[in-house]
């Protein structure tokens, strides 16, 4: 990836799924204890494990853990995104 870009902004966030055909999703085993879980966007492949979640909990999760997601602007993968701490982001 030779260009990245963060983002917080909901509505941006919500755009990059609806453009990737993303729906907000959380890892399931990751929810154990009464965790949030580990935030992912599933987009209908290679989704075994994850379980879709509302806008809203997603949001809750993402902001609660001060999370930033990260996108590649390169155009080499216009698809690529993961989350980030926005502590280590910015």
């Amino acid at each position: 990836m030779a260009a990245s870009h963060i983002v917080i902004d909901h509505n941006d966030i919500k755009d990059f799924a609806k453009r990737t055909k993303g729906k907000p999703a959380v890892v399931s085993d990751t929810r154990g204890d009464g965790g949030p879980g580990v935030l992912r966007f599933d987009h209908g492949h290679d989704n075994q494990g994850l379980e879709e979640i509302s806008w809203d909990a997603f949001f809750e999760i993402f902001e609660a853990q001060e999370l930033a997601l990260m996108l590649d602007t390169s155009g080499d993968n216009p698809n690529f995104n993961k989350f980030v701490s926005r502590h280590q982001a910015g």
